[in-house]
Parts: C-alpha cells; structure tokens; sequence
C-alpha cells in the first residue's frame, strides 16, 4: 500500500513536519547538553571565585606563621560542623592550614597546584561520608605564594542540575509548540505559493476544442514551473494547428463534393422511373445529406456564432415543420405542431436552432413507422420534445448516440451518425441540454432545452 502523498502541497508539509520535528527535538538536546556544560561551567567559575577569594584572607602573624582571617560570613560557610564547604591554604615550605584536620591531611597528601586548576572529586570524604568536588589552584597571598584548595558537598551540584531540569522540562514544551507554529505558517506560505499553480490548472480545465486558442498564464508562477507550463502552450499551438488543419481539410472535402453530387442528382432526375435509377437517386440523397452534414460540422467547429439574441423559438419551430412536411408527406409520415399562445424567447442563434431541430425531425421521420405521426411540442419554458412512434433507443445506447460516427449495431438508418453529435453541439453551444427518453405511446422522445431569454 502506497503511503507517500501525491499532492505535492502535502508532500512539502510532511517534508517539513519531518524537518521541523528534527529540529525541534536537536533544539532541546542542544538546550539541555548546553546547559549542562553552563551548569558545570557555573560550578567550576564558583569554586574558583571562592579559592580566589580564601586567598584574599590568608595573611602573615607574627614569629613567621600565618592565618585565614576570614569575616563572620565565610567563617559561617566553612564551619567544620557543618563540613559542606572545605578549604585548604598549603604554603610552599609545606605549612598547611585548614577547615578540617582531615581536609588539611588531605591537602597534606595532595600534588601542589599547578600552572592551571586541577579538579578534585571526593567520594566519601571524613565523618560524615559525603562526597566533594573541588579545585586545586595557584594563587598569590599575603603571606607569599600558596596552593589552594576548595570544595563543596556534590549535594549541592545535584541541586542546581535538578533545577536546570526543572527549567528545562518546563521550557522544553515551547520548543514544539514553536516549531507547530512555524511549521502552520510554512504550510501557509506553501499554499499561497502554489496559489497561481491551481489557478493555472483551472484554466487549463477549461480548455476545450471550442477554446484551442486560450493560453496558460506565466505571471506569478515559480520559474521552476514556468518551462512547463512554456511547454504546454507550445502543445495547445500544435493542437490548434492541426485543428485547423483538419476543420479546413472537412469543408474543403464537402464543397468540392457538392458540385459533382449536384450534377448527379440532376442527371439522375431526367433519367426514367425504373428501380435501378431509384436506388441511384437514393444513394445520391443520401451523399448530398451526408456533405451537407459535414459542412455545417465544419461550420460549427471554425465559425463564431451570435448566441446573444433573443429568438421566438415558437417560429423557428413551424419554419423548420413547414420545410420538412413536404419531404415527411413523400415518405407517407405526417407532422404535428404544437406551440404555446405566446411566443417563447430563448436566447441563441436561429439558424443553428433551426439546424438542431430539422436533424432531430429528420432522424424521428426515417425512423417512425409508415402513416404515423411525428409530434413536435415547444414548451413555454424554452423546449422542444420530438417524439416518434418507432422502435425507441435502448438504455444502454443513449450515452453514446450524440458521438460523431456512432451508429448502434441494430440499426437500419442509412446515416452516417453525424446528425444527431450536430444537434448535441449546438445544443451544448447554447449552454441547453438534451433529455433522451420513452415516447408516451411507444417510441423514442427528444426534450431539447434552451435558455430563456
């Protein structure tokens, strides 16, 4: 199973969740290793101040001897009672005083401080079995060089360390609460950054045959994306080349068929009435429906239309009944006519409404039977439903009746299933729809639906 998102606007916010999570969990490592190393710094710079500053009290007395003359206050912190601070003054002539005889044994024992401090650890240490951490330092007294060493119960380490854990755990939530902040306005600024890429992919959704000519947009796409979109133009300018190519080749091909067609259908019209020359003529109808429905595909697909006026759909439709009732009259089918008292207005164009509806009229008369009737209905709400008393368009062919070229497999039309995709275009140009159901008496029902004026 595939977890990775395919959205790159949720790749780029898991990449930084993931980084954002990283860093925030390095930040508190990095605050509790840096303030340990500060803590042991504190503690270290401490001691030092406090050896610098028994150095300070050690002073000469008389007959060549010397004394730490501390005040009231440090004398109250190296009390021997309490033994939790410790300090030792060794002399160069190896005289030692200190706190405690058993810290001055020690010190007794211990190398001379050197050019730099040395630490001490005690574990254990005197009576009361506490363990000290200590310096051992270098330093100049009134009484002349001397080496001196300070401690402090470790007790006292532990203290400050468990107070920076405190500060720590207390401080520590901030930094994922910082880093979900953070991460919020990344997530933000990336989809405001992408903001210009889904309104490129809008319009390009909207593209279509009718709009080959429409381009996509490069201002304020990141340059990464620019080529890309440079090179989908560069696509849709090929497309549209060959559109035209094609739509050129289409009307081209259907004028030059007319001038021969006519001049057949006229030689055939001054020939006799016997079968053969009737199947002929037949055959020549049928060629001259067939360039007649490639010009006006033609026309639809290159020439512009007026869709903006209002029309009476009412004349339109007994225009297009009073033209074809002669034809349907030939073929022993009748028409009938129903239109409202007040004239329907749609907006569109009349000529391709007319278009629409003769190809639909056309298609109900080959298929209805012998002297029935073809009704046409116009709704006052801008439709018109053909019906036919005929075989009816099973459910499972209806989705694909309006595609240019299809034909259903049981079909006896002779057609070449280019009518009924012209009426589906006009329609879909008009911004109607096409409603294919069940005649009330048998049949196939046509609704065609425009928009009121």
């Amino acid at each position: 199973m595939r977890m990775w998102p395919q959205s790159l606007q949720a790749q780029l916010a898991v990449r930084l969740s993931l980084v954002f999570l990283a860093a925030a969990a390095l930040a508190v490592a990095a605050l509790v290793w840096q303030g340990s190393i500060t803590a042991d710094t504190y503690h270290n710079d401490k001691l030092l101040a406090r050896a610098t500053e028994i150095a300070r009290y050690v002073v000469p007395v008389a007959g060549g001897r010397i004394r730490v003359d501390l005040p009231p206050k440090l004398k109250q912190r190296y009390d021997e009672a309490r033994a939790a601070n410790l300090y030792a003054v060794r002399l160069g002539n190896g005289y030692t005083i200190a706190s405690g005889t058993e810290f001055a044994a020690f010190a007794e024992r211990a190398p001379a401080a050197a050019e730099k401090p040395r630490y001490i650890s005690l574990e254990d240490f005197g009576k009361s079995g506490n363990d000290f951490y200590g310096v051992t330092m270098r330093a100049t007294t009134a009484a002349g060089p001397a080496s001196i060493t300070v401690a402090r119960v470790s007790d006292a380490d532990e203290v400050a360390e468990a107070l920076l854990w405190e500060f720590v755990h207390k401080v520590a939530w901030l930094v994922p609460l910082f880093a979900a902040i953070m991460l919020a306005i990344a997530i933000w600024s990336i989809r405001r950054g992408l903001h210009a890429v889904s309104a490129v992919s809008v319009r390009a959704a909207t593209i279509d045959a009718d709009t080959i000519g429409e381009r996509l947009p490069t201002a304020g796409l990141p340059t990464e994306l620019v080529p890309l979109v440079t090179a989908v133009n560069s696509a849709f300018d090929r497309l549209e080349k060959g559109f035209a190519v094609q739509r050129q080749f289409t009307a081209n091909a259907a004028h030059e068929l007319r001038t021969p067609l006519t001049m057949l259908t006229a030689g055939l019209d001054e020939l006799g009435a016997d079968a053969s020359v009737e199947k002929l003529r037949g055959d020549a109808a049928r060629m001259n429906r067939l360039v007649d429905q490639l010009l006006r595909v033609a026309r639809l697909d290159a020439m512009p239309m007026n869709l903006k006026d209002a029309v009476n759909l009412n004349e339109i439709a007994t225009d297009v009944v009073a033209y074809l009732a002669p034809w349907a009259i030939a073929r022993r089918r009748e028409l009938g006519l129903e239109v409202p008292e007040h004239p329907v207005l749609v907006k569109g164009n009349a000529a391709a409404i007319a278009d629409a509806l003769r190809n639909v009229i056309e298609n109900a008369v080959r298929h209805t039977p012998e002297h029935t009737e073809v009704r046409i209905a116009v709704g006052a709400d801008g439709s018109v439903t053909i019906d036919d008393s005929g075989t009816g368009i099973p459910a499972t062919d209806r989705p694909h009746i309006f595609d240019r070229f299809w034909r259903g497999k049981d079909t006896g039309s002779p057609g070449a299933g280019l009518g009924l995709s012209i009426v589906a275009e006009i329609v879909r140009m008009h911004g109607g729809d096409i409603d294919v159901g069940d005649a009330p008496g048998g049949g196939a029902s046509f609704t065609l639906k425009f928009r009121p004026a």
